[in-house]
């Protein structure tokens, strides 16, 4: 009988031990993945010396943004989006939090669970073209944030981002489920936001401008007779949304386009200077269903 009590007693601590331990992994694995920018390096290891101060101290550690370094050496501090998207950040789940103000020249992938946003105050621009770049630099023909999910159990959220100077500044397909909230599409060539495939989308607080035109050192781009086709946000496919609260002007094309099969929904919408504002969208007057 005691024999009995003694084994429970063993099986509960070992228990309580194992409870804890995971415990500790799911903290460590849900650690703030932090993005400061460096233009120094790729941003591919964890950490690199750079100086205090250069290129938002990736990291120095001079320390940038309210939330970082407040646990070092547990901090997990990248350069580029897409080394804090990568294995050693968040493997394509958990959250990105960029902390300090620059331009990233990436295309940006979003495949699984996944909210990549900027900190209060920060100026995000995930930006086609640098100071100096030729007019056919590659990357200029690509979107600068592809969402791709195909699985229905996984979801997106792109807050406080600006994506300028794209083919597409955000491009969703598959099955995602996506919210854009409070971002910023300006002069990219084709779509400011591209919706297709079955995804599900909901943008709020958002402007989009200038879709269609880009200013570079040889005029405008692409020629004011051929963008593809320059509107400002399009669902396409089967997919469908919610339109919330949301600015799109100056597109060469339509502000706001549905073509889709799926639903889709306006409202508290600014569109002007578009040609046309809406296709195949009527706004509501007070709220989606």
């Amino acid at each position: 009988m005691n024999y009995m009590k003694f084994r429970k007693n063993i099986l509960f601590v070992f228990g309580m031990m194992m409870f804890v331990a995971m415990g500790t992994i799911n903290i460590f694995a849900n650690h703030p993945v932090f993005v400061e920018g460096n233009c120094l390096g790729d941003g591919s290891a964890a950490r690199t010396a750079v100086p205090p101060g250069t290129c938002g101290d990736y990291d120095g550690d001079g320390r940038i943004g309210t939330a970082e370094d407040t646990d070092a050496p547990f901090d997990r501090v990248f350069g580029t989006i897409n080394a804090a998207l990568g294995p050693v950040g968040i493997n394509q789940n958990g959250t990105i939090t960029i902390v300090a103000s620059g331009i990233f020249p990436e295309t940006v992938s979003l495949l699984g669970n996944v909210t990549l946003q900027a900190a209060p105050g920060v100026e995000a621009n995930i930006d086609a073209v640098l100071q100096g770049d030729p007019g056919g630099t590659a990357r200029q023909g690509q979107p600068g944030i592809i969402v791709n999910s195909g699985s229905l159990g996984h979801t997106q959220v792109i807050r406080n981002i600006t994506s300028k100077n794209w083919t597409s500044g955000i491009r969703v397909m598959g099955q995602s489920r996506v919210a854009i909230e409070n971002c910023r599409l300006e002069n990219n060539v084709n779509y400011g936001i591209e919706i297709l495939g079955n995804a599900r989308v909901t943008i709020s607080d958002t402007k989009v401008r200038g879709t269609g035109y880009r200013i570079s050192p040889v005029g405008s781009f692409p020629f004011s007779s051929n963008p593809n086709p320059g509107i400002g946000i399009e669902f396409d496919g089967n997919s469908s949304g919610t339109v919330f609260s949301t600015s799109v002007s100056q597109s060469f094309r339509a502000g706001i386009s549905d073509v889709s099969t799926g639903s889709v929904c306006a409202v508290l919408i600014n569109v002007f200077d578009n040609s046309p504002n809406l296709v195949g969208i009527v706004p509501s007057a007070t709220s989606c269903n």
